[in-house]
């Protein structure tokens, strides 16, 4: 099992996840930003990102917005625990392919980007600050982990369907 630091998670944590399945931990000081610049960069191509986070803030959604801007991803989907309906809305709204819900059922997190071709995938403690204490986290990479990437998903993609069918009533 690897540690990571927030000083080398941008250097060590793509690194790693090349080589192969990992697991890894921290001391809870790295956070959705930092997990965000360290994967999204193993995605070529346009690519989707999915959140599974208790909670966002304006901070982390404005770099959302950043990337989308910046053309790095196509499409958001989020799913977070705290209803954050208002806020989404107000800071993504000229983004196209943003997809969102509320759940309460979500406790940790999942970050991953799925492109055309490859897709990365971060499993564990999707922390907007940093809260000191142990965190363990699960990753997955490119063509090799692709099903497995899929499975991870399938829960969240049941999830934004119902949500679909709902809004159409």
């Amino acid at each position: 099992m690897a540690y990571v630091e927030p000083c080398c998670c941008e250097r060590q944590l793509p690194k790693l996840l090349r080589e192969k399945t990992i697991f890894f931990q921290t001391s809870g000081d790295v956070t959705v930003a930092h997990l965000m610049k360290s994967i999204g960069c193993l995605v070529t191509g346009r690519h989707a990102m999915w959140l599974v986070a208790p909670d966002v803030d304006v901070k982390l959604l404005r770099v959302i917005r950043h990337w989308f801007a910046r053309e790095w991803i196509y499409g958001l989907h989020l799913i977070t625990n705290v209803p954050r309906y208002a806020l989404v809305e107000e800071e993504l709204k000229e983004c196209p392919n943003v997809e969102y819900i509320a759940d309460d059922m979500i406790v940790d997190g999942l970050l991953a980007f799925v492109g055309e071709h490859d897709s990365v995938a971060v499993q564990g403690a999707m922390l907007l600050e940093k809260k000191i204490s142990t965190r363990m986290y699960a990753g997955w990479y490119g063509s090799r982990d692709s099903e497995k990437i899929k499975a991870l998903l399938e829960t969240f993609i049941s999830k934004m369907n119902i949500n679909r069918k709902i809004k159409k009533r």
